[in-house]
């Protein structure tokens, strides 16, 4: 297998957002760049220099049609409700041609770009925060099942990592997702004031934001190419990270991702 070097996967993932870009276009499905991808859109014009990934995001609607109308020749679109050995609540949109090899990984897809199910939460930020804890423990299962102790550096973290593992040998990952995202269907159509993204496999009480910034969408330009974005990008870069415009510290500026391999099939 032919490797797959750093700017060839970005490459790839361009190639893929424009497959996405152009069917949501057509079928009338409305996305948004989202998490890195739109901070490095708006604050460096394409990918954070040490990214490697892309992001987009999309109310639990547009997902729902999204997943059951896509086709591609190239392109496929995996989540755990389609493909039993694939654990994640969200979606991935992969080149079926490569194969990328990362530490964690249930199965190993090829190269991909992430979509996001924005879900209805509460009406009040209290009962919204109150309702997204809730759906921690898939998370903390995920984590401990699939958490590489290799990759642990502190001895405690180590301990702590291994009896979880001991502690959650007997739940199913795949089983506990497909249930989170069964109670997010069932508020799928509350319209709540306060929507989120909570099947993924972190939780953290800033992805709790008010449904009007996914109200209306713009333009962008990411990488010299225009993609769509949410209008009110401050608020929501805002919501995410604070103080979006500075950049962080030298020693976080590195890829989120473990990639033992990243091959042409």
């Amino acid at each position: 297998m032919k490797e797959i070097k750093f700017d060839e996967l970005r490459t790839i993932q361009m190639d893929i957002l424009q497959n996405v870009h152009e069917f949501c276009l057509k079928h009338h499905i409305k996305y948004s760049l989202a998490y890195g991808t739109l901070l490095g859109a708006v604050r460096h014009g394409g990918y954070i220099p040490w990214d490697d990934d892309i992001d987009i995001a999309m109310l639990r609607p547009d997902y729902e049609k999204f997943m059951q109308e896509y086709k591609d020749d190239v392109y496929k679109f995996v989540e755990c409700r389609l493909d039993k050995e694939v654990h994640i609540g969200f979606g991935k949109v992969e080149d079926t041609r490569t194969i990328v090899i990362e530490s964690g990984n249930t199965k190993n897809l090829g190269v991909s770009i992430d979509v996001f199910p924005i879900d209805d939460l509460r009406d009040t930020y209290e009962d919204s925060i109150k309702y997204f804890k809730s759906f921690k423990w898939n998370w903390l299962i995920r984590k401990a099942k699939y958490r590489e102790l290799s990759i642990v550096k502190s001895f405690s973290k180590k301990i702590a990592v291994s009896l979880l593992k001991v502690v959650c040998f007997p739940f199913s990952v795949h089983s506990l997702t497909l249930k989170n995202i069964k109670r997010a269907l069932k508020n799928e159509k509350s319209h709540s004031k306060y929507v989120g993204l909570i099947c993924d496999v972190n939780v953290f009480t800033r992805e709790v934001m008010e449904r009007s910034i996914w109200s209306e969408y713009q333009p962008i330009s990411f990488e010299g190419k225009t993609f769509i974005a949410v209008k009110d990008t401050d608020s929501y870069l805002t919501c995410l990270y604070g103080d979006y415009m500075k950049l962080p510290p030298k020693e976080q500026q590195i890829p989120k991702h473990d990639f033992e391999a990243i091959c042409w099939k």
